[in-house]
Parts: structure tokens; C-alpha cells; sequence
């Protein structure tokens, strides 16, 4: 490309019945201004066209850069959102084992404490049905005795006072008869209803009781 210095510096020659010399120079000189005009045009577009090339080169390089960093941070949002997912159902699972394992052994520990329970109900009932028993057979036991002892005693009475009215008969038929001194001695009969009683002791009721 020519320069205006190039076009200011051409010289032409000479030739017979020519252009004017100072015509082609007066219009050379306005080509020269003309097209210096329009050279620092040209290079100061093309400087601001290099210096937009550059912006749109970085702008470029920039959005590159935020689509690279939007497309991380979309694929980043996606791992986070899958790793969140697989967390949260880990942690869920979990929580269910966790919750089957609490109930599981909250089960054998309420069955463990039922038969627990049962077997020493169990074990009262035996015992207390055992010491009812040996109440129940001490108690007659002791009937048994008390019976047998009131049925000696009654027999001792009924001993007694049929040598009794037997001492009795005899006593009223020596009177009867007045037979002169007195009254014989008469054979040494039982003793006293008194003396009996205190040596056999106090006889029981009905009910098995001693009377006072």
C-alpha cells in the first residue's frame, strides 16, 4: 500500500505536449493530503479494529471460561444433589435398621420379662399352695390331737361317773339299811370330780377349744 510520503516524493517525466507541471503538482498535492487523511483513518481503524479483535478475543476467552466454569459448576450441582440423595437415603436406611434393631430387641426384652414374670408367679403360687398345705395339714394336725384328747377326757368322764353313780347306789343302800355303826368303809372309789379334773386339765368345746 502506498504511503503519502511515497506519493508526495513520485516524479514523473518530462514528455513533449505533456500535462502541465504545475497543474499535476497543485493536484498531487490534495491526492497527498486526501489520501493522508484517509492512511491515519485507515490506521487508526485498523488499530481500533485490532484493539476490538483483542476485546472480542478476551470476551471470547471469558465467556469460554464462564460457560467451562457454569458447565463445573452445573456437573458440581449434580454430584452435590447426587451425593446429597445417596446420603439421605443411606442415613434413612440406617435410621430403619436402627428402628427394626430398637423394636427387635425391645420385643425379646418384653418377652424375656413376661416369661420372667410368669415363672415367678408360677414359683409364688407353688410356694404359697405348698405352705398352704403344711398349714392345712398342721392345722389337722392339731385337730386330730385336739379330737383325741377330747375323746380320752369324755371317756374318763363317763368312767368316772359311772364309778360315780355306782359309789352313789351303794352309799344311799347302806343308808337305806341304817345298819348300826355307822357307815362301813366302803373301797376306796375314784377320786374327787375336782382332783380329776385338775390332773386331766380343762375339756374342749366343740370347737376344739379348752374351756378356762
Amino acid at each position: 500500500m502506498l504511503t503519502p510520503l511515497e506519493i508526495h516524493k513520485k516524479e514523473f517525466r518530462r514528455a513533449f505536449r505533456g500535462y502541465s507541471e504545475e497543474e499535476v503538482d497543485a493536484f498531487l498535492d490534495r491526492v497527498v493530503q486526501d489520501y493522508e487523511r484517509l492512511y491515519r483513518e485507515n490506521q487508526e481503524l485498523q488499530e481500533r479494529l485490532q484493539k476490538t479483535e483483542g476485546s472480542i478475543a478476551q470476551y471470547r476467552e471469558l465467556e469460554e471460561v464462564i460457560k467451562n466454569t457454569l458447565v463445573m459448576a452445573q456437573k458440581n450441582a449434580q454430584e452435590l444433589e447426587a451425593n446429597a440423595a445417596r446420603e439421605a437415603e443411606l442415613i434413612v436406611r440406617e435410621a430403619r435398621t436402627q428402628a427394626e434393631t430398637i423394636l427387635r430387641d425391645a420385643q425379646s426384652r418384653a418377652e424375656r420379662l413376661v416369661r420372667e414374670a410368669e415363672e415367678q408367679a408360677r414359683n409364688t403360687l407353688r410356694a404359697t399352695e405348698e405352705r398352704a398345705r403344711e398349714l392345712t395339714a398342721a392345722a389337722e394336725a392339731r385337730v386330730q390331737a385336739i379330737l383325741e384328747e377330747y375323746r380320752h377326757l369324755e371317756t374318763q368322764a363317763r368312767v368316772f361317773r359311772t364309778r360315780f353313780e355306782s359309789f352313789l347306789e351303794a352309799q344311799l343302800k347302806l343308808l337305806r339299811e341304817g345298819g348300826p355303826g355307822g357307815l362301813p368303809e366302803v373301797e376306796k372309789g375314784p377320786p374327787p370330780a375336782g382332783e380329776v379334773r385338775e390332773k386331766a386339765g380343762p375339756s374342749p368345746d366343740v370347737n376344739g377349744r379348752h374351756a378356762p
